[in-house]
């Protein structure tokens, strides 16, 4: 038998003898390549795409972490990339969630009267169930932690306001939970007047420089009205729900960081492989409910199925650890529920960045 003759890769140099490249894996062409091998080149990388893409899909939806251990196992290009699958799957659903939920749209300031000074709070209806519960549990968190701080120093600051003239500290009623702040708020102070008022403070009674930028915002918000109050906090939800896709991100290491954690003496398991693991479950929870809100949901007028959904999420997670770490039930289920807690207040915490950050820039 003759030899197939060797030829030269016109990406790579690398020598073969095939009709791919074994380094590379580009197609050797020994002549120009025409027009309809272009179209067969698109449509072979396409239907591959096209049909990996749903062999991934359905054990990623209805088998729990097999999919993970399978990719674990060494059996990868038989799959959809796990950084690939999230990225798609988190642009779809919040391409969808952006263009059908009508979000920045659903700012409620309610009929507020422009006499009163009060600064209203947005409602954003449209949020999922357990992103509005984390976002109300990241504002009493954010309200119990200014108490505290504000509790060492409220004396002085109040003595101090009571002590300018041109003011008046009596108030019936709190605004905001900080006393100080709801008297520059109910007495209509200005930012000019709240710098002056701070120049006369010692330093332990001067606001820090965070919290002095956040009070001159709202000052000057307050000055503002009630138009102003609503176009500052449709800007404000606009831009914390963008940063959702960013804030998501950046759960994804943290949430294998937590699995690395709880399986730390389990030394087969590299932080790559918790990492698979958090990819395609966040790729499951974005999937499953495209289908079920954007889909299913739609078609037949209910939301019976984005029920269904949530309570799948979490048993979801519960039988991929049980498949992918092997342990018993018991140990699996304590560690479920350590994971649910330790997660659940990561994401309070950077729900609470999120939106301070987002003000801030505002």
């Amino acid at each position: 038998m003759s030899k197939k003759p060797k030829h030269e890769c016109r990406n790579c140099s690398t020598e073969s003898n095939g009709q791919y490249c074994s380094f590379c894996g580009q197609r050797y062409h020994a002549h120009k390549e025409s027009f309809n091998e272009l179209v067969y080149e698109f449509a072979s990388d396409f239907t591959h795409f096209d049909s990996r893409f749903f062999k991934t899909l359905l054990p990623l939806l209805f088998s729990p972490g097999k999919l993970t251990k399978s990719y674990n196992d060494g059996k990868q290009r038989s799959q959809f990339h796990p950084i690939r699958l999230y990225l798609f799957s988190s642009f779809l659903y919040f391409l969808l969630l952006f263009a059908f939920g009508n979000l920045e749209n659903s700012v409620d300031l309610g009929d507020k009267p422009e006499t009163e000074k009060s600064i209203g709070k947005p409602k954003v209806n449209m949020l999922p169930d357990g992103i509005r519960q984390e976002a109300e549990n990241a504002e009493k968190l954010l309200n119990a932690a200014t108490n505290i701080a504000d509790t060492a120093r409220t004396s002085n600051l109040q003595n101090a306001y009571k002590s300018s003239p041109d003011l008046d500290s009596n108030l019936d009623f709190h605004i905001s939970g900080n006393p100080y702040l709801d008297s520059l708020l109910t007495q209509n102070v200005t930012p000019q007047q709240y710098l002056d008022q701070q120049e006369t403070l010692n330093e332990t009674g001067k606001a820090g420089y965070i919290e002095r930028i956040f009070t001159l915002k709202l000052l000057k918000l307050n000055e503002e009205g009630n138009k102003g109050k609503t176009e500052f906090f449709q800007k404000l939800t606009s831009t914390f729900l963008h940063n959702i896709p960013k804030m998501l991100f950046i759960l994804l290491p943290v949430f294998a960081l937590l699995l690395k954690l709880l399986y730390v003496r389990r030394k087969q398991f590299y932080f790559v492989d918790h990492a698979v693991l958090s990819l395609h479950y966040f790729s499951f929870i974005f999937l499953l409910l495209i289908f079920s809100v954007f889909v299913l949901d739609k078609i037949f007028g209910t939301s019976f199925f984005t029920q269904i959904s949530v309570l799948w999420i979490f048993v979801y997670l519960l039988m991929a650890m049980k498949k992918l770490y092997c342990q018993s039930w018991s140990k699996t289920t304590l560690k479920f529920l350590a994971l649910g807690f330790m997660f659940t207040f990561s994401v309070i915490i950077t729900l609470f960045i999120n939106i301070a950050w987002s003000a801030f820039m505002m």
